[in-house]
Protein backbone atom coordinates (compact mmCIF):
# COMPACT_ATOMS: atom_id res chain seq x y z
CA UNK A 1 0.00 0.00 0.00
CA UNK A 2 1.24 3.45 -0.77
CA UNK A 3 1.49 6.21 1.79
CA UNK A 4 -1.84 5.23 3.00
CA UNK A 5 -2.59 6.87 6.27
CA UNK A 6 -5.05 6.77 9.09
CA UNK A 7 -5.35 10.55 9.14
CA UNK A 8 -7.94 10.02 6.42
CA UNK A 9 -9.17 8.16 9.41
CA UNK A 10 -12.41 6.24 9.70
CA UNK A 11 -15.60 6.40 7.69
CA UNK A 12 -19.01 7.68 8.60
CA UNK A 13 -22.31 5.93 8.35
CA UNK A 14 -24.06 8.34 6.03
CA UNK A 15 -27.54 7.51 7.24
CA UNK A 16 -26.91 6.60 10.87
CA UNK A 17 -23.94 8.61 12.07
CA UNK A 18 -22.90 11.33 9.68
CA UNK A 19 -26.26 12.84 8.83
CA UNK A 20 -27.52 12.78 12.40
CA UNK A 21 -24.31 14.45 13.59
CA UNK A 22 -24.46 17.09 10.85
CA UNK A 23 -28.09 18.09 11.24
CA UNK A 24 -28.65 17.64 14.96
CA UNK A 25 -29.74 20.73 16.88
CA UNK A 26 -29.82 19.06 20.28
CA UNK A 27 -27.35 17.18 22.44
CA UNK A 28 -26.29 13.91 20.83
CA UNK A 29 -25.70 10.75 22.84
CA UNK A 30 -24.04 7.67 21.43
CA UNK A 31 -26.39 4.94 20.32
CA UNK A 32 -25.06 1.53 19.35
CA UNK A 33 -26.58 0.11 16.18
CA UNK A 34 -26.71 -3.54 15.22
CA UNK A 35 -23.48 -4.79 13.70
CA UNK A 36 -22.63 -7.63 11.37
CA UNK A 37 -20.13 -8.76 13.98
CA UNK A 38 -22.96 -9.37 16.46
CA UNK A 39 -24.42 -12.03 14.17
CA UNK A 40 -21.22 -13.90 13.42
CA UNK A 41 -21.00 -17.53 14.53
CA UNK A 42 -18.28 -18.36 17.00
CA UNK A 43 -14.96 -18.88 15.25
CA UNK A 44 -12.37 -21.42 16.25
CA UNK A 45 -9.40 -19.97 18.10
CA UNK A 46 -5.82 -21.07 17.61
CA UNK A 47 -3.18 -21.74 15.01
CA UNK A 48 -0.70 -19.58 13.13
CA UNK A 49 -1.22 -17.41 10.06
CA UNK A 50 1.45 -15.85 7.85
CA UNK A 51 0.95 -12.56 6.00
CA UNK A 52 3.28 -10.45 3.89
CA UNK A 53 4.62 -7.08 5.00
CA UNK A 54 6.27 -5.26 2.11
CA UNK A 55 8.83 -3.37 4.18
CA UNK A 56 10.05 -2.86 7.72
CA UNK A 57 7.82 -0.47 9.63
CA UNK A 58 9.33 2.94 10.27
CA UNK A 59 7.85 3.04 13.75
CA UNK A 60 5.52 1.13 16.03
CA UNK A 61 3.55 4.00 17.49
CA UNK A 62 0.13 5.34 16.46
CA UNK A 63 1.20 8.98 16.74
CA UNK A 64 4.23 8.67 14.48
CA UNK A 65 3.17 6.09 11.91
CA UNK A 66 2.82 7.63 8.46
CA UNK A 67 3.30 4.63 6.18
CA UNK A 68 1.34 1.50 5.38
CA UNK A 69 3.70 -0.91 7.12
CA UNK A 70 3.63 1.01 10.39
CA UNK A 71 -0.14 1.19 10.16
CA UNK A 72 -0.37 -2.55 9.58
CA UNK A 73 1.58 -3.20 12.77
CA UNK A 74 -0.45 -0.63 14.67
CA UNK A 75 -3.68 -2.44 13.84
CA UNK A 76 -2.68 -5.50 15.85
CA UNK A 77 -1.57 -3.65 18.95
CA UNK A 78 -3.74 -0.61 19.68
CA UNK A 79 -7.41 0.20 19.91
CA UNK A 80 -9.07 3.55 19.28
CA UNK A 81 -11.92 5.05 21.28
CA UNK A 82 -14.41 3.73 18.74
CA UNK A 83 -14.10 1.58 15.63
CA UNK A 84 -16.28 1.34 12.54
CA UNK A 85 -18.51 -1.42 11.30
CA UNK A 86 -17.21 -1.93 7.72
CA UNK A 87 -20.65 -2.99 6.54
CA UNK A 88 -22.97 -0.24 7.79
CA UNK A 89 -20.30 2.22 9.03
CA UNK A 90 -21.84 2.70 12.45
CA UNK A 91 -19.63 3.38 15.45
CA UNK A 92 -18.70 0.43 17.65
CA UNK A 93 -17.31 0.78 21.17
CA UNK A 94 -13.56 0.39 21.47
CA UNK A 95 -11.71 1.81 24.44
CA UNK A 96 -14.73 4.04 25.05
CA UNK A 97 -18.28 2.96 25.76
CA UNK A 98 -20.09 6.20 25.00
CA UNK A 99 -19.85 9.80 23.90
CA UNK A 100 -22.03 12.86 24.33
CA UNK A 101 -21.90 15.86 22.01
CA UNK A 102 -23.15 19.23 23.19
CA UNK A 103 -25.82 21.10 21.26
CA UNK A 104 -23.27 23.55 19.83
CA UNK A 105 -20.95 20.66 18.84
CA UNK A 106 -18.09 22.20 20.83
CA UNK A 107 -17.92 19.71 23.68
CA UNK A 108 -17.35 15.97 23.09
CA UNK A 109 -17.40 13.93 26.29
CA UNK A 110 -16.16 10.33 26.18
CA UNK A 111 -16.47 7.60 28.80
CA UNK A 112 -13.78 4.91 28.82
CA UNK A 113 -14.56 1.27 29.43
CA UNK A 114 -13.35 0.68 32.98
CA UNK A 115 -12.27 -2.83 31.97
CA UNK A 116 -9.83 -1.50 29.35
CA UNK A 117 -6.24 -2.41 30.13
CA UNK A 118 -2.82 -2.16 28.62
CA UNK A 119 -0.98 -5.38 27.90
CA UNK A 120 0.88 -4.99 31.22
CA UNK A 121 -2.53 -5.14 32.98
CA UNK A 122 -2.55 -1.48 34.04
CA UNK A 123 -5.83 0.36 33.29
CA UNK A 124 -6.36 2.69 30.35
CA UNK A 125 -7.34 6.00 31.93
CA UNK A 126 -8.05 9.60 31.08
CA UNK A 127 -4.45 10.38 31.99
CA UNK A 128 -3.33 8.23 29.04
CA UNK A 129 -5.71 10.09 26.74
CA UNK A 130 -4.50 13.52 27.85
CA UNK A 131 -0.85 12.52 27.72
CA UNK A 132 -1.31 11.22 24.18
CA UNK A 133 -3.14 14.37 23.11
CA UNK A 134 -0.51 16.66 24.65
CA UNK A 135 2.26 14.67 22.98
CA UNK A 136 0.50 14.83 19.63
CA UNK A 137 0.02 18.60 19.85
CA UNK A 138 3.65 19.22 20.82
CA UNK A 139 5.18 20.73 17.66
CA UNK A 140 8.37 18.76 18.33
CA UNK A 141 6.48 15.50 17.77
CA UNK A 142 6.87 14.24 14.20
CA UNK A 143 3.14 14.02 13.59
CA UNK A 144 2.28 17.13 11.57
CA UNK A 145 -0.25 15.42 9.32
CA UNK A 146 -2.21 13.85 12.18
CA UNK A 147 -1.89 16.99 14.30
CA UNK A 148 -3.57 19.07 11.59
CA UNK A 149 -6.89 17.37 12.37
CA UNK A 150 -6.75 18.41 16.04
CA UNK A 151 -5.90 22.10 15.63
CA UNK A 152 -8.15 24.31 17.71
CA UNK A 153 -8.99 21.47 20.11
CA UNK A 154 -8.14 21.11 23.80
CA UNK A 155 -8.79 18.36 26.32
CA UNK A 156 -10.19 18.31 29.85
CA UNK A 157 -10.06 15.40 32.28
CA UNK A 158 -13.34 14.91 34.12
CA UNK A 159 -12.43 11.86 36.17
CA UNK A 160 -10.34 8.71 35.89
CA UNK A 161 -12.45 7.33 33.06
CA UNK A 162 -14.13 10.42 31.58
CA UNK A 163 -12.72 13.29 29.56
CA UNK A 164 -13.88 15.92 27.09
CA UNK A 165 -12.47 17.39 23.90
CA UNK A 166 -13.25 21.11 23.64
CA UNK A 167 -13.56 22.27 20.03
CA UNK A 168 -13.21 25.91 19.00
CA UNK A 169 -14.73 25.45 15.55
CA UNK A 170 -16.77 22.29 14.88
CA UNK A 171 -16.15 20.63 11.53
CA UNK A 172 -18.11 18.07 9.56
CA UNK A 173 -15.66 15.31 10.52
CA UNK A 174 -14.84 16.33 14.11
CA UNK A 175 -16.64 13.34 15.61
CA UNK A 176 -14.90 11.09 13.12
CA UNK A 177 -11.33 11.84 14.11
CA UNK A 178 -12.09 12.20 17.81
CA UNK A 179 -13.74 8.77 17.85
CA UNK A 180 -10.69 7.41 16.03
CA UNK A 181 -8.27 8.80 18.62
CA UNK A 182 -5.73 6.10 19.52
CA UNK A 183 -3.88 6.58 22.82
CA UNK A 184 -0.42 5.47 23.85
CA UNK A 185 0.50 4.51 27.40
CA UNK A 186 1.57 7.46 29.55
CA UNK A 187 3.58 5.17 31.81
CA UNK A 188 5.81 4.11 28.91
CA UNK A 189 6.72 7.59 27.68
CA UNK A 190 6.13 10.14 30.45
CA UNK A 191 9.85 10.39 31.30
CA UNK A 192 11.05 10.42 27.71
CA UNK A 193 13.38 13.27 26.77
CA UNK A 194 13.09 12.64 23.03
CA UNK A 195 9.75 11.08 22.16
CA UNK A 196 10.46 10.73 18.44
CA UNK A 197 13.53 8.60 19.09
CA UNK A 198 12.54 6.93 22.35
CA UNK A 199 13.37 3.21 22.51
CA UNK A 200 9.71 2.58 23.28
CA UNK A 201 8.81 3.61 19.74
CA UNK A 202 9.96 0.18 18.54
CA UNK A 203 8.96 -1.66 21.73
CA UNK A 204 5.21 -1.18 21.81
CA UNK A 205 2.93 -1.50 24.80
CA UNK A 206 -0.55 -1.87 23.39
CA UNK A 207 -4.08 -2.61 24.56
CA UNK A 208 -5.49 -4.76 21.76
CA UNK A 209 -5.76 -8.40 20.70
CA UNK A 210 -2.04 -9.07 20.19
CA UNK A 211 1.33 -8.29 21.69
CA UNK A 212 4.56 -8.13 19.75
CA UNK A 213 6.65 -11.15 20.62
CA UNK A 214 9.56 -10.71 18.24
CA UNK A 215 10.85 -8.35 15.57
CA UNK A 216 13.69 -9.49 13.34
CA UNK A 217 14.49 -6.60 11.04
CA UNK A 218 14.05 -7.38 7.34
CA UNK A 219 12.81 -10.86 8.30
CA UNK A 220 9.60 -10.97 10.30
CA UNK A 221 7.41 -9.61 13.08
CA UNK A 222 5.72 -12.12 15.36
CA UNK A 223 2.51 -11.25 17.21
CA UNK A 224 1.07 -13.50 19.88
CA UNK A 225 -2.43 -13.41 21.23
CA UNK A 226 -2.90 -11.15 24.22
CA UNK A 227 -4.29 -13.83 26.53
CA UNK A 228 -5.54 -11.21 28.94
CA UNK A 229 -7.16 -9.00 26.32
CA UNK A 230 -9.92 -7.22 28.13
CA UNK A 231 -12.23 -6.89 25.07
CA UNK A 232 -12.24 -10.49 23.91
CA UNK A 233 -15.83 -11.11 25.05
CA UNK A 234 -17.37 -7.97 23.57
CA UNK A 235 -19.83 -8.96 20.85
CA UNK A 236 -17.96 -7.12 18.11
CA UNK A 237 -14.75 -8.99 18.91
CA UNK A 238 -15.85 -12.47 19.97
CA UNK A 239 -15.25 -14.03 16.53
CA UNK A 240 -12.33 -11.89 15.39
CA UNK A 241 -8.57 -11.95 15.91
CA UNK A 242 -8.68 -15.72 16.12
CA UNK A 243 -5.13 -17.08 15.49
CA UNK A 244 -2.87 -17.62 18.48
CA UNK A 245 -0.01 -16.24 16.44
CA UNK A 246 0.30 -13.96 13.43
CA UNK A 247 3.59 -13.66 11.61
CA UNK A 248 4.27 -10.81 9.23
CA UNK A 249 6.99 -11.99 6.86
CA UNK A 250 8.88 -8.98 5.53
CA UNK A 251 9.14 -9.51 1.77
CA UNK A 252 9.79 -6.38 -0.31
CA UNK A 253 9.73 -8.24 -3.63
CA UNK A 254 6.10 -8.88 -4.69
CA UNK A 255 7.19 -11.67 -7.02
CA UNK A 256 8.94 -13.49 -4.19
CA UNK A 257 5.84 -13.02 -2.03
CA UNK A 258 3.75 -14.52 -4.83
CA UNK A 259 6.00 -17.58 -5.05
CA UNK A 260 5.88 -18.03 -1.28
CA UNK A 261 2.11 -17.85 -1.45
CA UNK A 262 2.06 -20.61 -4.08
CA UNK A 263 4.24 -22.76 -1.82
CA UNK A 264 1.98 -22.18 1.19
CA UNK A 265 4.54 -20.14 3.13
CA UNK A 266 2.16 -17.15 3.13
CA UNK A 267 -1.55 -17.64 3.71
CA UNK A 268 -2.96 -14.51 2.10
CA UNK A 269 -1.61 -11.99 -0.39
CA UNK A 270 -2.86 -8.97 -2.30
CA UNK A 271 -2.11 -9.29 -6.01
CA UNK A 272 -0.88 -6.43 -8.13
CA UNK A 273 -2.32 -5.95 -11.62
CA UNK A 274 0.60 -7.68 -13.34
CA UNK A 275 0.33 -10.77 -11.12
CA UNK A 276 -3.40 -11.00 -11.65
CA UNK A 277 -3.30 -10.62 -15.41
CA UNK A 278 -0.21 -12.64 -16.27
CA UNK A 279 -0.23 -15.28 -13.55
CA UNK A 280 -3.49 -15.71 -11.64
CA UNK A 281 -5.67 -15.75 -14.77
CA UNK A 282 -2.68 -16.50 -17.00
CA UNK A 283 0.09 -19.08 -16.72
CA UNK A 284 -0.93 -20.17 -13.20
CA UNK A 285 -4.65 -20.29 -13.88
CA UNK A 286 -4.98 -23.99 -13.06
CA UNK A 287 -3.48 -23.44 -9.61
CA UNK A 288 -6.33 -21.23 -8.45
CA UNK A 289 -9.93 -21.94 -7.60
CA UNK A 290 -12.70 -19.40 -7.34
CA UNK A 291 -13.65 -20.49 -3.85
CA UNK A 292 -11.90 -22.30 -0.97
CA UNK A 293 -13.66 -25.54 -1.86
CA UNK A 294 -12.08 -25.81 -5.33
CA UNK A 295 -8.32 -25.61 -4.78
CA UNK A 296 -5.72 -25.27 -2.05
CA UNK A 297 -5.35 -21.71 -3.30
CA UNK A 298 -8.10 -19.46 -4.54
CA UNK A 299 -8.35 -15.96 -5.94
CA UNK A 300 -10.86 -13.21 -5.32
CA UNK A 301 -11.67 -10.25 -7.58
CA UNK A 302 -14.40 -7.83 -6.63
CA UNK A 303 -15.54 -4.24 -6.49
CA UNK A 304 -17.08 -2.65 -3.43
CA UNK A 305 -17.78 0.76 -1.92
CA UNK A 306 -14.40 1.27 -0.28
CA UNK A 307 -12.45 4.42 -1.19
CA UNK A 308 -9.88 3.58 -3.84
CA UNK A 309 -6.19 4.55 -3.95
CA UNK A 310 -4.97 6.75 -6.77
CA UNK A 311 -1.46 7.00 -8.20
CA UNK A 312 0.20 10.21 -9.30
CA UNK A 313 3.42 12.01 -10.15
CA UNK A 314 4.14 14.68 -7.54
CA UNK A 315 6.09 17.75 -8.66
CA UNK A 316 8.24 19.55 -6.10
CA UNK A 317 6.87 23.06 -6.52
CA UNK A 318 9.88 24.53 -4.71
CA UNK A 319 11.99 23.37 -7.64
CA UNK A 320 12.05 26.17 -10.26
CA UNK A 321 11.59 23.57 -12.99
CA UNK A 322 8.05 22.92 -11.80
CA UNK A 323 6.77 26.18 -10.31
CA UNK A 324 4.98 27.17 -13.51
CA UNK A 325 1.45 25.91 -14.27
CA UNK A 326 2.00 25.80 -18.02
CA UNK A 327 5.09 23.64 -17.55
CA UNK A 328 3.28 21.19 -15.27
CA UNK A 329 0.30 21.01 -17.61
CA UNK A 330 2.67 20.32 -20.50
CA UNK A 331 4.28 17.50 -18.53
CA UNK A 332 0.87 15.99 -17.84
CA UNK A 333 0.09 16.11 -21.56
CA UNK A 334 3.27 14.12 -22.20
CA UNK A 335 2.08 11.18 -20.07
CA UNK A 336 0.61 8.28 -22.04
CA UNK A 337 -2.26 7.39 -19.70
CA UNK A 338 -3.76 4.83 -22.06
CA UNK A 339 -0.46 3.00 -22.35
CA UNK A 340 0.00 2.97 -18.58
CA UNK A 341 -3.51 1.68 -17.92
CA UNK A 342 -3.22 -1.01 -20.60
CA UNK A 343 0.40 -2.16 -20.15
CA UNK A 344 1.01 -1.49 -16.45
CA UNK A 345 -2.45 -1.91 -14.94
CA UNK A 346 -4.00 -4.24 -17.56
CA UNK A 347 -7.23 -2.23 -17.58
CA UNK A 348 -7.83 -2.98 -13.91
CA UNK A 349 -7.43 0.76 -13.20
CA UNK A 350 -9.09 3.90 -14.56
CA UNK A 351 -7.51 7.28 -15.32
CA UNK A 352 -7.73 9.58 -12.30
CA UNK A 353 -8.89 13.19 -12.42
CA UNK A 354 -9.23 13.97 -8.73
CA UNK A 355 -7.62 13.53 -5.32
CA UNK A 356 -11.09 12.97 -3.85
CA UNK A 357 -12.20 9.87 -5.77
CA UNK A 358 -12.77 10.59 -9.46
CA UNK A 359 -16.22 8.99 -9.56
CA UNK A 360 -17.56 10.26 -6.24
CA UNK A 361 -19.79 13.23 -5.45
CA UNK A 362 -16.74 15.04 -4.08
CA UNK A 363 -15.20 15.31 -7.54
CA UNK A 364 -16.17 17.40 -10.55
CA UNK A 365 -17.77 15.08 -13.14
CA UNK A 366 -17.10 17.52 -15.99
CA UNK A 367 -13.36 16.91 -15.65
CA UNK A 368 -13.91 13.51 -17.23
CA UNK A 369 -15.36 15.05 -20.38
CA UNK A 370 -13.25 14.70 -23.52
CA UNK A 371 -12.60 18.42 -23.70
CA UNK A 372 -11.32 18.65 -20.11
CA UNK A 373 -9.62 15.39 -19.18
CA UNK A 374 -5.87 15.63 -19.76
CA UNK A 375 -4.63 13.13 -22.32
CA UNK A 376 -1.42 12.48 -24.23
CA UNK A 377 -1.08 15.44 -26.60
CA UNK A 378 2.50 16.12 -27.63
CA UNK A 379 1.65 19.14 -29.81
CA UNK A 380 -0.19 20.87 -26.98
CA UNK A 381 2.64 20.01 -24.58
CA UNK A 382 5.29 21.52 -26.86
CA UNK A 383 3.24 24.67 -27.32
CA UNK A 384 2.80 25.06 -23.56
CA UNK A 385 6.51 24.49 -22.94
CA UNK A 386 7.33 27.22 -25.44
CA UNK A 387 4.86 29.59 -23.76
CA UNK A 388 6.51 28.80 -20.42
CA UNK A 389 9.88 29.92 -21.77
CA UNK A 390 11.53 26.61 -22.61
CA UNK A 391 13.81 26.79 -25.64
CA UNK A 392 15.52 24.35 -28.00
CA UNK A 393 19.22 24.93 -28.70
CA UNK A 394 19.65 21.73 -30.72
CA UNK A 395 21.28 19.77 -27.88
CA UNK A 396 18.29 17.47 -27.51
CA UNK A 397 17.43 18.90 -24.08
CA UNK A 398 15.31 22.01 -23.62
CA UNK A 399 16.64 24.90 -21.58
CA UNK A 400 15.31 27.97 -19.81
CA UNK A 401 16.94 30.99 -18.24
CA UNK A 402 16.19 30.66 -14.52
CA UNK A 403 17.60 33.25 -12.13
CA UNK A 404 19.94 34.42 -14.87
CA UNK A 405 21.33 30.94 -15.52
CA UNK A 406 20.83 28.64 -18.49
CA UNK A 407 19.10 25.62 -16.96
CA UNK A 408 18.56 22.35 -18.87
CA UNK A 409 15.24 20.57 -18.38
CA UNK A 410 16.62 17.57 -16.56
CA UNK A 411 15.36 16.06 -13.32
CA UNK A 412 15.24 12.91 -11.21
CA UNK A 413 12.02 10.91 -10.95
CA UNK A 414 11.95 8.94 -7.70
CA UNK A 415 10.01 5.87 -6.71
CA UNK A 416 10.34 3.10 -4.15
CA UNK A 417 12.26 -0.03 -5.03
CA UNK A 418 10.48 -3.35 -5.62
CA UNK A 419 7.42 -1.57 -6.97
CA UNK A 420 7.41 -2.87 -10.51
CA UNK A 421 4.32 -0.90 -11.57
CA UNK A 422 5.85 2.43 -10.59
CA UNK A 423 9.14 1.53 -12.24
CA UNK A 424 7.27 0.75 -15.47
CA UNK A 425 5.40 4.05 -15.24
CA UNK A 426 8.69 5.86 -14.70
CA UNK A 427 10.16 4.24 -17.81
CA UNK A 428 7.11 5.16 -19.92
CA UNK A 429 7.35 8.74 -18.66
CA UNK A 430 11.08 8.90 -19.36
CA UNK A 431 10.67 7.73 -22.94
CA UNK A 432 7.78 10.09 -23.64
CA UNK A 433 9.47 13.11 -22.06
CA UNK A 434 12.64 12.45 -24.06
CA UNK A 435 10.75 13.06 -27.31
CA UNK A 436 9.92 16.55 -26.04
CA UNK A 437 13.49 17.39 -25.03
CA UNK A 438 13.19 16.62 -21.32
CA UNK A 439 15.74 14.36 -19.67
CA UNK A 440 14.45 12.14 -16.87
CA UNK A 441 16.74 10.19 -14.55
CA UNK A 442 14.97 7.38 -12.72
CA UNK A 443 15.97 6.57 -9.14
CA UNK A 444 14.50 3.80 -6.99
CA UNK A 445 15.09 3.81 -3.25
CA UNK A 446 14.33 1.47 -0.36
CA UNK A 447 10.94 2.34 1.13
CA UNK A 448 11.96 3.97 4.40
CA UNK A 449 14.74 5.96 2.72
CA UNK A 450 12.21 7.00 0.08
CA UNK A 451 9.87 8.28 2.81
CA UNK A 452 12.73 10.13 4.50
CA UNK A 453 13.52 11.92 1.25
CA UNK A 454 9.87 12.94 0.97
CA UNK A 455 9.75 14.25 4.53
CA UNK A 456 12.99 16.19 4.01
CA UNK A 457 11.80 17.42 0.58
CA UNK A 458 14.86 15.91 -1.10
CA UNK A 459 13.30 15.12 -4.46
CA UNK A 460 12.49 16.69 -7.82
CA UNK A 461 9.49 14.55 -8.72
CA UNK A 462 8.19 11.20 -7.52
CA UNK A 463 5.59 8.53 -8.17
CA UNK A 464 3.37 7.67 -5.23
CA UNK A 465 -0.22 6.92 -4.25
CA UNK A 466 -2.74 8.02 -1.64
CA UNK A 467 -5.78 6.21 -0.36
CA UNK A 468 -9.18 7.81 -0.62
CA UNK A 469 -11.93 8.62 1.85
CA UNK A 470 -15.71 8.62 1.58
CA UNK A 471 -15.74 12.04 3.22
CA UNK A 472 -12.36 13.60 2.40
CA UNK A 473 -10.82 16.42 4.37
CA UNK A 474 -8.45 18.21 2.00
CA UNK A 475 -6.57 20.03 4.75
CA UNK A 476 -3.97 17.32 5.32
CA UNK A 477 -2.60 17.36 1.77
CA UNK A 478 -3.74 20.56 0.04
CA UNK A 479 -3.77 23.30 2.68
CA UNK A 480 -0.81 25.70 2.50
CA UNK A 481 -0.05 25.24 6.20
CA UNK A 482 0.19 21.46 5.80
CA UNK A 483 3.63 21.86 4.25
CA UNK A 484 5.12 22.69 7.65
CA UNK A 485 6.89 20.26 9.98
CA UNK A 486 7.15 17.44 7.43
CA UNK A 487 3.43 17.56 6.74
CA UNK A 488 1.68 15.73 3.92
CA UNK A 489 1.74 18.74 1.59
CA UNK A 490 5.27 17.72 0.70
CA UNK A 491 5.17 19.35 -2.75
CA UNK A 492 4.66 22.82 -1.26
CA UNK A 493 1.31 23.48 -2.93
CA UNK A 494 -0.23 26.82 -1.99
CA UNK A 495 -3.40 28.42 -3.32
CA UNK A 496 -5.34 30.92 -1.23
CA UNK A 497 -8.61 30.03 -2.96
CA UNK A 498 -8.12 26.34 -2.18
CA UNK A 499 -7.29 27.22 1.44
CA UNK A 500 -10.55 29.18 1.61
CA UNK A 501 -12.54 26.32 0.07
CA UNK A 502 -10.99 23.83 2.50
CA UNK A 503 -12.11 25.92 5.44
CA UNK A 504 -15.61 26.33 4.00
CA UNK A 505 -15.94 22.64 3.15
CA UNK A 506 -14.73 21.50 6.56
CA UNK A 507 -17.24 23.70 8.38
CA UNK A 508 -20.14 22.86 6.06
CA UNK A 509 -22.48 20.26 7.57
CA UNK A 510 -24.76 19.94 4.56
CA UNK A 511 -23.51 17.07 2.37
CA UNK A 512 -24.71 18.53 -0.93
CA UNK A 513 -23.24 21.96 -0.27
CA UNK A 514 -19.94 20.46 0.86
CA UNK A 515 -19.79 18.29 -2.27
CA UNK A 516 -20.07 21.42 -4.42
CA UNK A 517 -17.21 23.04 -2.52
CA UNK A 518 -15.08 19.92 -2.96
CA UNK A 519 -15.86 19.86 -6.68
CA UNK A 520 -14.78 23.48 -7.04
CA UNK A 521 -11.57 22.61 -5.21
CA UNK A 522 -11.06 19.64 -7.53
CA UNK A 523 -11.33 21.88 -10.61
CA UNK A 524 -8.71 24.31 -9.30
CA UNK A 525 -6.26 21.57 -8.35
CA UNK A 526 -6.70 19.75 -11.64
CA UNK A 527 -6.19 22.98 -13.58
CA UNK A 528 -2.92 23.66 -11.75
CA UNK A 529 -1.58 20.08 -11.99
CA UNK A 530 0.57 20.03 -8.82
CA UNK A 531 0.16 16.28 -9.24
CA UNK A 532 -0.12 14.53 -12.56
CA UNK A 533 -3.05 12.27 -11.68
CA UNK A 534 -2.50 8.85 -13.22
CA UNK A 535 -4.92 6.09 -12.25
CA UNK A 536 -7.37 4.76 -9.65
CA UNK A 537 -7.81 1.19 -8.51
CA UNK A 538 -11.02 -0.52 -9.66
CA UNK A 539 -10.79 -3.93 -8.01
CA UNK A 540 -9.77 -5.74 -4.86
CA UNK A 541 -7.49 -8.63 -5.88
CA UNK A 542 -6.76 -11.19 -3.18
CA UNK A 543 -5.23 -14.63 -2.94
CA UNK A 544 -6.10 -16.95 -0.06
CA UNK A 545 -5.07 -20.37 1.17
CA UNK A 546 -8.11 -22.63 1.50
CA UNK A 547 -7.06 -23.63 5.02
CA UNK A 548 -8.43 -20.25 6.08
CA UNK A 549 -12.11 -19.98 6.99
CA UNK A 550 -14.08 -16.79 7.52
CA UNK A 551 -17.65 -15.58 7.98
CA UNK A 552 -16.93 -12.86 5.42
CA UNK A 553 -14.06 -12.37 3.00
CA UNK A 554 -14.48 -8.68 2.20
CA UNK A 555 -16.98 -6.17 3.58
CA UNK A 556 -18.60 -3.37 1.55
CA UNK A 557 -16.27 -0.71 2.94
CA UNK A 558 -13.07 -2.70 3.40
CA UNK A 559 -10.16 -2.09 1.05
CA UNK A 560 -8.93 -5.68 1.23
CA UNK A 561 -9.50 -9.10 2.72
CA UNK A 562 -11.11 -9.15 6.17
CA UNK A 563 -8.11 -10.79 7.82
CA UNK A 564 -9.37 -9.91 11.31
CA UNK A 565 -12.08 -12.55 10.78
CA UNK A 566 -9.84 -15.36 9.53
CA UNK A 567 -9.67 -18.59 11.48
CA UNK A 568 -8.29 -22.09 10.96
CA UNK A 569 -10.92 -24.81 10.93
CA UNK A 570 -8.43 -27.63 11.40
Amino acid sequence: MSMQRKYIIALFNLSLCFTSYSLAQEEIKYERFSSFYDKMPNAKKGGVLHFQLSNDPKVMNPLLSDDSESNAVEGYLWMSLFSMDPENLSYLPGLATSYTISKDKKNYTFKLNELAKWQDETPVTSDDIKFTFDTLMNPKTHAAALRSYYEGISIKIIDKYSFAFIVQEPKFDTLNFLASFTPIQKKQFENSKDFNNDKGIMNPVGNSAYVMDKYLRSQKIVFKRNKNWWATNLSQYKSRYNPDEIILDIIPDPNLAYEKFLKGDIDQVSFNADQWNNKVIGIDKEKFGKSPSQRNLWALKLQNKSPKPYSFIAWNLKNPLFNDIKTRTALSHLVDYKKIIELVYFNLYTQSTSPFGSFTNNSAPDLRNKDKIITLDRSKALALLKEAGWQNDGSGVLFKIINGKKTPFEFTLDTNSNNTARMKIAQIVKESFKTAGIKVNIRSTEWNSFLDNINKRKFDALILAWTGSLFPNAKQIWDSNSEKDEGSNFIGYSNSKVDELIKKANTEFDNVKRNKLMQEMNRIIYAEQPYTFIAEVNYILEGLNSKISSSRWVAPYESGAASDMFYLEK
